[in-house]
């Protein structure tokens, strides 16, 4: 849908709100407006700031206004949030009568909405209080609201439980097995990549290094490690065994309360990559099926089949003592609600200690082919978690993106005691965090997240090799960002 601004500078807010409600078309600005598309205004009047937006589609005109008090600083932060609030709330009523159904997360845009959940319990707000204001301030669908919600809870607990200046890190592997049909993460392909491994890994543990001196020079605990990618365990044992054991020597690990690798893919786990973890402490890995449907994993490129999910589960279990999570991706091309159903049912059967369902997040421009309808309703999700919830799991985080399946969200379910303290910390800009390896973002947060000062490492693995001198002088550095 074509848009044009009159009277404000809100760009991206509009756009997002475009996006979210309408995910299968092009938006872009224009400066003039000639037939159909959408045109948000925005301006002062009696002490308030005033949008509104006026869609024009087919025969069809719908128009909506929102106003809210001018806050006392006019030329702040806050002033920005009460008019980006309002813009975008003024596009999803007018846009929203042209739609087929009520979007689940109404007009909420965010990549984390338990965020202004927690800062809302934070200052103050109640429970009930918290309901009613995101049904009324955002339009939140009432199971929605109630996962919001509970994700906050969580949040507020792993915040009060940080130690003073702790931080946690991420050391990502961008390799995987071969490149599934749906991902739009910077993962490299073996039987292209496979050379780089070897130089990435020797190059990483040069920043493993840094970082770990960084660390140990002011003094800062670490809370959890987190090894993901890509596919962590491409690595072969001998590559394993080196970065775990580089970890150990280089990291001060006393207040560290979880240690992750996610193993993702089954094809890429053996037993003595298992015994290795084991032996250097990890505590949680993941399993991911991705579906149990073989179908669908042949026909995303997964090479692996529910039988050796499931056999690969039994053989962790036998060899280490780790929390498990396995992943699910809902909306999946070539998958339906019955079929996604029956994979949550499997997974849930061989009790891991965690499950997180994930909705798939299109490429832009591309269709989703889900089911007869080609859309992955609410309703579905909403079956897949109460399987989760009758079985004693329960929702601990979620977070959204851009194109994503059904406007919906991705959310990690654990059985109690098991909830991963990193996830919460990194989705909620709890603590710092920081990344190593290509493509890792460190993210640098104060003022309970509302500010977050990221530096980026490079993208890919070659950029990263030849970069690696600079990187780790970098690290020397960071804090003083």
């Amino acid at each position: 849908m074509k848009y044009t601004l009159r009277g404000h500078d809100r760009d991206n807010g509009v756009q997002e709100m475009l996006i979210s409600l309408l995910p299968d078309e092009a938006h872009d600005r224009v400066e003039e407006l000639a037939g159909e598309g959408c045109v948000s205004t925005a301006w002062e009047e009696n002490g308030s700031i005033c949008a509104r937006a006026d869609v024009y589609r087919g025969e069809r005109h719908t128009s909506a206004v929102v106003e809210c008090p001018v806050p006392e600083e006019t030329d702040g932060e806050e002033y920005k949030r009460v008019l980006t609030y309002n813009v975008k709330s003024a596009v999803y009523r007018a846009v929203l009568p042209l739609l087929d159904h009520r979007p689940a997360w109404g007009s909420m845009t965010g990549v984390k909405p338990a965020k202004p959940a927690r800062l809302a319990i934070r200052e103050g707000m109640s429970l009930s209080e918290l309901d009613s204001w995101l049904d009324t301030h955002y339009d939140v669908t009432p199971n929605r609201r109630r996962l919001c919600i509970r994700a906050a809870e969580y949040a507020l607990a792993a915040e009060d439980s940080l130690l003073p200046r702790e931080t946690q890190l991420y050391i990502g592997i961008p390799f995987c097995p071969a490149k599934c049909s749906y991902c739009s993460f910077v993962s490299n392909d073996m039987t292209r990549w496979g050379h780089m491994i070897q130089p990435y890994a020797d190059a990483l543990l040069q920043e493993v290094a840094a970082a770990g001196a960084l660390l140990k020079k002011n003094g800062i605990p670490l809370g959890s490690v987190y090894i993901g990618g890509g596919t962590p365990t491409t690595l072969n044992e001998f590559q394993l065994e080196a970065l775990l054991s580089a970890v150990d020597r280089c990291f001060d690990r006393s207040a560290c309360r979880e240690y992750t690798v996610e193993a993702g893919r089954p094809e890429t786990i053996t037993r003595e990559k298992l015994r290795i973890m084991a032996r250097h402490g990890v505590t949680r890995i993941s399993i991911n099926p991705q579906t149990m449907n073989d179908r669908v994993l042949e026909g995303v490129g997964r090479r692996h089949t529910a039988a050796d999910i499931e056999a690969c589960y039994r053989m962790a279990r036998e060899t280490g003592d780790f929390i498990i999570n396995m992943d699910l991706i809902a909306g999946l091309p070539g998958d339906d609600d019955g079929s996604l159903i029956e994979s949550v049912r499997r997974v849930a059967a061989l009790e891991p200690d965690n499950i997180t369902i994930h909705c798939l997040a299109r490429k832009r421009g591309a269709r989703l082919y889900f089911g007869p309808t080609g859309q992955l309703p609410p309703e579905t999700l909403d079956a897949c978690y109460a399987i989760l919830t009758d079985r004693g799991y329960e929702p601990y985080y979620l977070y959204r993106q851009k194109y994503m399946a059904g406007g919906l969200e991705n959310v990690g379910f654990c059985r109690p005691g098991t909830a991963s303290h990193y996830n919460i910390c990194m989705m909620e800009e709890l603590s710092d965090v920081i990344a190593l390896g290509s493509g890792g973002v460190t993210k640098l947060c104060s003022e309970n997240g509302r500010k977050v000062n990221r530096v980026a490492n490079p993208k890919y693995p070659k950029e990263y090799i030849e970069r690696i001198g600079t990187i780790v002088k970098g690290k020397e550095n960071l804090l003083q960002e």
